[in-house]
C-alpha cells in the first residue's frame, strides 16, 4: 500500500512538473514569437526610415531640391514591380544567382507617396494609372483649345507643347548593413503637336528605364553610378 502511495506520490510530483514545464516552454516561445515580431517591425521601420532619407537625398520632392508644386499626376501612385539588373545586383550586392533583386514595400507602404512625401503636402503629384489618363486628357483639350488647366497653368502657343511627364519608381533595395542601396526609375514623357491649321495630335511616347545605385557615406545617401537600361 506505501508502495503505491509512493508510487502516486512520485506521479504526481512528475505530471506537475511536467505541466509547469510545458508551461514555462509556452511563455518562452510566446516571448520568442513576440520578440520575433517585434525585430521585424523594428527592421520595418529601417527600412522606411532609409527609403525616405535616401529618395529626399536623389532629389525626389526635397524640400530644397523642389521648392515649387511638383505638377499633377508627376509620380505613379504605387511602387513598379521590377529588378535591379543581374550584373548590378553581382557587382553592388553579391547576387550570385542568375537573376537581379527585387525589394517587396514594407506593409502598408505600397503607396509612393508615404515615403516620397510623409508630411503628406503635394498629395496630387500622386496618380493611378486611370487618374493618369484623365490628366493627359485634360491637358491634350486645354492645349487643343489653347485655354488654362484649373490650377492656373498657362498653356503657350507655340506648336509643341511642352512634356507630359511620369515617373514610376522600384522600392529600393538595401544591403543588410544598410550601406548600399539601388531602385529602378521608369520615366515616359509624351507631347502634343499643333499643325497649322489647328489640330492638335499626340506625338509618340518617349520613355527611358534607368537602374540607380547609391551608398551610404558619413550618413548620407549618395549616387554612386546609374545606368540606362532601356530606351524607346
Amino acid at each position: 500500500m506505501r508502495f503505491l502511495e509512493g508510487v502516486n506520490s512520485t506521479f504526481s510530483m512528475e505530471a506537475k512538473l511536467s505541466f509547469k514545464h510545458r508551461i514555462a516552454t509556452a511563455f518562452a516561445l510566446a516571448a520568442i514569437l513576440l520578440s520575433g515580431v517585434a525585430l521585424a517591425e523594428k527592421a520595418e521601420e529601417r527600412v522606411v526610415k532609409e527609403a525616405i532619407a535616401l529618395f529626399r537625398a536623389y532629389g525626389v520632392m526635397h524640400p530644397k531640391v523642389a521648392r515649387d508644386s511638383v505638377p499633377r499626376c508627376f509620380y505613379a501612385a504605387t511602387w513598379r514591380w521590377t529588378s535591379i539588373p543581374e550584373d548590378l545586383s553581382r557587382k553592388y550586392f553579391g547576387i550570385k544567382a542568375l537573376a537581379g533583386l527585387v525589394a517587396e514595400n514594407p506593409s502598408g507602404f505600397y503607396e509612393v507617396k508615404k515615403i516620397f512625401d510623409p508630411e503628406g503636402k503635394q498629395p496630387e503629384a500622386f496618380c493611378t494609372e486611370d487618374q493618369d489618363k484623365e490628366e493627359y486628357h485634360v491637358l491634350f483639350e486645354a492645349f487643343e483649345s489653347k485655354t488654362k488647366l484649373l490650377d492656373k497653368r498657362e498653356i503657350e502657343a507655340s506648336p509643341l507643347s511642352d512634356y507630359y511627364r511620369r515617373s514610376e519608381y522600384s522600392f529600393p533595395v538595401f544591403d543588410t548593413r544598410f550601406r548600399k542601396a539601388a531602385f529602378v526609375k521608369f520615366v515616359q514623357e509624351r507631347q502634343f503637336i499643333r499643325s497649322r491649321d489647328g489640330k492638335v495630335t499626340p506625338l509618340p511616347p518617349e520613355s527611358f528605364i534607368e537602374a540607380v545605385i547609391l551608398e551610404k557615406r558619413n550618413g548620407v545617401w549618395r549616387e554612386i553610378e546609374s545606368v540606362v537600361t532601356g530606351q524607346s
